[in-house]
């Protein structure tokens, strides 16, 4: 009983035993300090990012965006998901393959890409990485085109007037389509 009572104060105050060798702790603890991977600390503030101008288009055709980004849903698949990850469930779904067209100066990162799928009772299609998920990588260099693969449950009376809308990044204009699927 004096030995329970000991560890529970142990543990109470903070110190606790080493970690026996061989345990799923007995790693040694850091010693450096590391940089944040793109600079900054926990004791900046960062401004907020003004949303970027919203064009609307229709499902099929392309959004020319300010700055010389194209973004077209170029397809649109109704397919019956399975859950690959924990969380997810299985159902119907769409799959909105999207392309992107750079036409600028400059490489445009995409990795940040947001995409979202508004039904007909404004309801949200519930991204899933089910197959054929294939989003977004990387960056797509001026005179080039890039496609990726977004799929979202949404149940199939849902599928008349949707929506989606794309944020290639934080900021910039904001491609909206409208249509049936």
């Amino acid at each position: 009983m004096v030995a329970g009572a000991a560890l529970c104060a142990l543990a109470i105050s903070g110190c606790a035993p080493e970690p026996t060798p061989g345990s799923q702790n007995s790693d040694p603890l850091p010693s450096a300090t590391v940089p944040a991977p793109n600079g900054g600390s926990i004791d900046e503030t960062v401004a907020p990012v003004a949303p970027g101008e919203t064009l609307e288009a229709k499902l099929g055709d392309t959004a020319e965006l300010e700055g010389g980004v194209n973004v077209t849903v170029s397809e649109v698949e109704q397919l019956d998901v399975k859950a690959t990850t924990p969380g997810e469930i299985a159902g119907p779904a769409v799959a909105l393959t999207l392309t992107v067209e750079n036409g600028s100066d400059e490489p445009v990162d995409l990795s940040t890409a947001m995409v979202s799928v508004t039904g007909s009772k404004n309801s949200f299609g519930q991204p899933t990485t089910s197959e054929p998920y294939s989003p977004f990588l990387g960056t797509v260099e001026p005179g080039k085109t890039i496609s990726g693969i977004y799929v979202f449950r949404l149940p199939a009376e849902e599928r008349d007037s949707l929506q989606v809308t794309v944020e290639y990044v934080a900021g910039a204009p904001i491609a909206l389509f409208t249509g049936n699927v």
